[in-house]
């Protein structure tokens, strides 16, 4: 799902082959609107949205970014839906850590080919997850969201970044079990692993 070969194989990296396993799912495709190495300035950028100082500088980063996204949407929507099928609903990663809005969020609603189809369908499920730890119940249907109304729905995933992909893909897994048609996932960035460690998806 990286796209990453590993001495001629196919294009599945290590993490993705975990996440799969775990998941007990084939995993759905993965675009990245771009990559980042830790402490480059679109690490940087990330991170400085999430957790800069003060709300001014989470604010400048958020414009940043949301501005990068809206750019590249316009560039590239027509290659996403080549690669990943139309879809009708963008929905979120939650956060696993953060009360409130996950940072994902906030990022959809800034960007119009996007907010306009934006809909919060999932929670924080029953089981843990973390960058190696995958889980069908990490993530769950929000209550009052209509089960009957997923049911092959086409739904897009949207995550800032992935490190992995196991909790980008728990949140798809979770929405596919629930009866959605997931027709891929969309990140702003993915973060490269060192060169011993490649895992991308």
């Amino acid at each position: 799902m990286c796209g990453r070969s590993v001495h001629g194989r196919p294009p599945v990296c290590f993490c993705c082959r975990l996440t799969s396993r775990q998941l007990g799912l084939p995993l759905v495709p993965v675009v990245v609107t771009g990559e980042y190495r830790v402490g480059d300035s679109d690490h940087r950028r990330l991170r400085g949205y999430k957790d800069g100082p003060t709300p001014e500088v989470r604010a400048r980063y958020r414009r940043e970014l949301v501005s990068g996204l809206a750019a590249w949407m316009t560039a590239h929507g027509g290659e996403l839906v080549d690669r990943t099928g139309p879809w009708s609903v963008v929905t979120t990663v939650p956060s696993t850590r953060r009360p409130g809005l996950a940072p994902a969020e906030v990022l959809v609603d800034g960007v119009p080919d996007l907010a306009d189809r934006h809909l919060r369908l999932l929670g924080r499920g029953r089981d843990t997850l973390d960058h190696l730890r995958a889980a069908r119940d990490g993530f769950a249907p929000l209550t009052g969201v209509d089960r009957a109304g997923l049911d092959g729905l086409p739904v897009l995933v949207f995550d800032d970044s992935v490190t992995t992909g196991a909790r980008a893909q728990s949140a798809a897994a979770a929405l596919r079990l629930a009866g959605a048609r997931v027709v891929g996932i969309l990140a702003v960035g993915r973060a490269l692993a060192r060169p011993s460690v490649a895992c991308g998806g």
